[in-house]
């Protein structure tokens, strides 16, 4: 949607770009989580998804929207994945052992 928008609306000066987040800690995540059979074992399967072993926060995809809307007038039609590698594959990602925890809320 991002390209066909770019494609579209370019000649008058629009400029379109999307972020798409993975597992990013947020009610959307932990409300399903915690409807699960075995809780947190689903959230260890969404933690060891990504390649650093770790849950995003909202405030890292927040970091990534002030990049994107910053002054990149040349950048368009792009999509800038906030995803911490879990696009590479699906198979366990993280090389360490993470807590079985929730991560924590921000306070």
């Amino acid at each position: 949607m991002t390209k066909a928008l770019v494609l579209d609306k370019s000649q008058y000066g629009v400029c379109a770009k999307c972020i798409s987040p993975g597992n990013i800690w947020t009610p959307l995540w932990e409300e399903p989580a915690a409807s699960t059979p075995d809780p947190k074992a689903t959230v260890r399967a969404g933690t060891m998804a990504q390649a650093l072993g770790r849950m995003g926060q909202p405030a890292e995809v927040g970091a990534a929207a002030v990049c994107l809307a910053s002054e990149t007038s040349f950048c368009t039609g792009v999509e800038l994945l906030v995803t911490r590698g879990v696009e590479l594959g699906y198979w366990c990602k993280a090389r360490w052992t993470v807590p079985v925890e929730a991560p924590a809320t921000p306070s």
